[in-house]
């Protein structure tokens, strides 16, 4: 079977056991920015469902209860989920009479606060309630991209950022988030810890119902060209359901050209494919750039 048949398969199989059963128990498969979440149900993808207030917050997924009533899918509420356990660093603690080999450093005195220990190695008085840490770390810098360009064969197509195409209208989209100089600038002096940019899928339907993944890669364009850019350095982000929209780390290479200025900015592009095709929305190409120092 198709990918098209199976698809219809699973909706209809989902179909026949909502009429048997008003309630159903259901894995959110992804959230959406309008506050409705798009549902897993075995095969099936049931999208844009809403959600009792009771519901919340809401997260990729929870295990929730579903009521089918005359108006459609309702969530009730979250009825369990994957369980993430911190699981803190191991600290090697050791006691005995004689000193220890050489690599250590002995502490001339130990001061607790609100369950922080710090070890004074050196002369002086220890820290004060208010001192602040001996070397702060730059702020963090939030970029929006100065303009946005699409393409398809080979040349510009207005603004929407788009990547691949419906398998039945072979003319892939390629799109660019333009940012002039902004990166280099906000990490000139700095050594760069984390690097994001935002992609937000449009919920309006297009391609699959599931999740697509964005195919991402760094472009040297600094205003937008005639022709479709190049893009190189690639890397897929996570999935993304109908509406639902993530910030993506990007990788620490890419993001050193990024800051460096060697790369401009960031662009989406795949080839013809019902699995590849994103329609992204206005809000994406946004960068969040932390600072090591």
């Amino acid at each position: 079977m198709s990918d098209a048949e199976n698809d219809l398969a699973a909706l209809v199989r989902a179909e026949v056991e909502r009429q048997a059963n008003p309630f159903q128990i259901m894995v959110v498969s992804s959230t959406r920015e309008d506050g409705n979440v798009n549902l897993q149900w075995g095969e099936a993808i049931i999208n844009d469902v809403a959600a009792n207030q009771a519901y919340n917050p809401r997260a990729e997924g929870d295990v929730v209860l579903v009521l089918n009533h005359s108006a459609g899918w309702r969530v009730m509420d979250k009825i369990g989920g994957p369980v993430e356990i911190d699981i803190p660093e191991p600290v090697d603690l050791t006691f005995g009479p004689a000193a220890p080999s050489a690599d250590f450093v002995q502490v001339n005195a130990i001061y607790v606060k609100d369950g922080a220990i710090y070890g004074q190695t050196g002369e002086g008085p220890g820290p004060g309630p208010g001192d602040p840490s001996p070397a702060s770390k730059p702020k963090p810098v939030t970029l929006s991209p100065s303009s946005v360009a699409a393409y398809r064969d080979g040349r510009r197509s207005g603004s929407r950022p788009a990547q691949g195409a419906w398998p039945s209208y072979p003319h892939p989209y390629t799109s660019i988030f333009l940012y002039g100089s902004k990166v280099a600038a906000a990490c000139q002096g700095k050594t760069v810890d984390t690097m994001q940019v935002r992609v937000a899928r449009t919920s309006k339907y297009h391609g699959k119902s599931g999740k697509v993944r964005p195919h991402l890669g760094l472009h040297n364009e600094t205003s937008a060209p005639s022709r479709t850019p190049s893009l190189n350095n690639r890397w897929d982000g996570p999935g993304l359901g109908m509406g639902d929209a993530k910030w993506i780390t990007i990788p620490s290479s890419q993001a050193a050209r990024l800051a460096s200025g060697a790369s401009k900015g960031i662009g989406i592009g795949a080839s013809t494919g019902k699995s590849k095709y994103l329609i992204a929305t206005a809000g994406s190409g946004g960068l969040k750039i932390t600072f090591k120092s």
